[in-house]
């Protein structure tokens, strides 16, 4: 990956770790799953406590400048000829200030949030 596709990750990352900071959150792990899956770019945030079930907490200050960089992300990691990947899903642990993006171009709807998988999903999303 490029050094701007690593910029892009980190500003996004330094993007989620304010408003989290601004919503008082503590938190010892954070997702955030965007979806371009149906066109539109659909984006959730979810928090971890260690031992504890995912709550939600999709970012609620700087959405529209986070959705911009991911709409970036995704044109700078699109390889060309190929279709831009359809989820991305970025990981932050506080333990070791770990940062993970991980992008998917297929099998997109293992990621779909509906009522009937929301708490599997964001089980699934949540960091190592």
């Amino acid at each position: 990956m490029s050094a701007d596709k690593d910029a892009l990750i980190r500003g996004i990352g330094e993007l989620l770790v304010r408003d989290i900071a601004t919503a008082g959150h503590d938190l010892d792990g954070y997702a955030l799953i965007v979806s371009y899956a149906d066109g539109a770019r659909r984006i959730s945030g979810f928090g971890y406590r260690d031992g504890e079930a995912p709550r939600a907490a999709t970012p609620q200050t700087g959405l529209d400048t986070i959705g911009a960089r991911l709409d970036e992300l995704r044109e700078a990691t699109q390889a060309e000829g190929k279709a831009p990947w359809t989820v991305c899903v970025i990981q932050l642990r506080r333990a070791g200030g770990k940062l993970h993006a991980e992008f998917v171009y297929e099998d997109a709807e293992r990621w779909e949030i509906t009522p009937a998988t929301l708490s599997e999903v964001a089980e699934r999303a949540r960091p190592a």
